[in-house]
């Protein structure tokens, strides 16, 4: 469990070139996606995709997924994260409950590695790994932390055809279930993943799993469970107080006082 937890800061910090005490987290795995509600989110027209190359009945398929989590207020899902190394080693997982409310402000609640938090509070980006980076909390800028790879999934559903070759892939099986799947292949070079597969709930347009290649030949897979499109959130869900005696490390000071946006 705990190379699985360092694996979450050492993404965000490989992304945002972190130095000193930061590069010493472990490097094998990487920062885990959510979901997300961004305002962002747009709908493909029949103009737009009609231009691109792909296949026209998952890019339908992924513009309805879109529009449900465009329209929700609120989500709130159980996720599974497993991590496969290249070199085909022992896998690692974690789990925990992810909230979301809105573009800015979201939250990962990890039960396994317990009291393991990654927290958008509207202003910045809190990642406190007590199982890892003992006694460190960190504090990212709100439009770097998006760009470490925390909005992942809105960037999938983000004019998808433009932005990826999508195709169909046969159905398969999520605890049971019968889902569609989807697979995309950036278009432009420098994206985090190679090849990403979706696994959707067509009935509830719902993202239940995704699996993402990352070019380091690392494998992730996040499945989630009890997702909740408009559901009631904790009050406290998107506070964060660095416990005392933990040492904030603020990283728009490292990166020269770049502004949380």
């Amino acid at each position: 469990m705990r190379r699985a937890a360092s694996g979450l800061a050492a993404s965000a910090l490989a992304t945002l070139g972190a130095v000193g005490p930061l590069a010493t987290v472990g490097a094998c795995a990487i920062l885990i996606a959510g979901f997300a509600l961004p305002s962002h989110l747009e709908a493909q027209t029949g103009a737009q995709t009609a231009t691109q190359t792909g296949d026209s009945a998952a890019i339908a398929l992924l513009d309805r997924v879109a529009g449900a989590y465009r329209g929700a207020r609120t989500l709130r899902a159980r996720f599974t994260q497993t991590l496969t190394p290249a070199s085909g080693g022992a896998a690692m997982t974690s789990r925990g409950e992810f909230l979301q409310a809105g573009a800015a402000r979201f939250a990962f609640r990890f039960t396994e590695p317990a009291e393991d938090r990654i927290i958008a509070d509207g202003a910045a980006v809190w990642i406190y790994l007590p199982s890892t980076l003992r006694g460190q909390a960190i504090r990212l800028p709100r439009g770097v932390g998006a760009g470490a790879g925390l909005d992942l999934v809105a960037a999938l559903l983000t004019e998808p055809a433009r932005r990826y070759v999508v195709r169909s892939l046969p159905d398969t099986l999520v605890a049971g279930r019968r889902v569609a799947q989807v697979s995309l292949e950036p278009r432009a070079s420098g994206a985090p993943f190679s090849r990403a597969t979706l696994r959707i709930d067509a009935a509830r347009r719902v993202i239940v799993s995704t699996t993402l290649r990352e070019p380091s030949g690392l494998i992730r897979t996040l499945t989630f469970s009890e997702v909740r499109l408009g559901a009631r959130l904790p009050a406290d869900a998107f506070t964060f107080t660095p416990p005392s005696g933990v040492r904030v490390i603020d990283q728009a000071a490292l990166l020269g006082g770049v502004p949380p946006t």
